[in-house]
């Protein structure tokens, strides 16, 4: 005797949709920020490399941390020069 219904797994894949623009540009957006957010920047007066990776966690910067979010008054933590006196890398 057959029943009249059936079941379905719950591991049914859900059908792929394409990215609309919207989700695009987002996508574009974060690839941007990540992209800034991995830029190493080195102090011209003594050399020290500033790492977003690792932040400044002696002087409160948080790993992840791009050049561009330092606070403006951070300064170099082993010479105390300015953001100014330093390059990408």
């Amino acid at each position: 005797m057959k029943l009249g219904f059936s079941v379905e797994s719950k591991e049914t894949k859900k059908e792929e949709k394409p990215e609309t623009a919207e989700e695009k540009k987002k996508s574009g957006d974060q690839e941007k920020q990540d992209q800034k957010s991995k830029k190493r920047y080195r102090c011209t007066v003594c050399g020290y490399i500033y790492d977003p990776e690792k932040g400044d966690p002696d002087n409160g910067v948080k790993p992840g941390t791009s050049f561009d979010d330092l606070p403006d008054e951070w300064i170099c933590p082993e010479c105390g020069v300015g953001k100014d006196k330093f390059e990408e890398v």
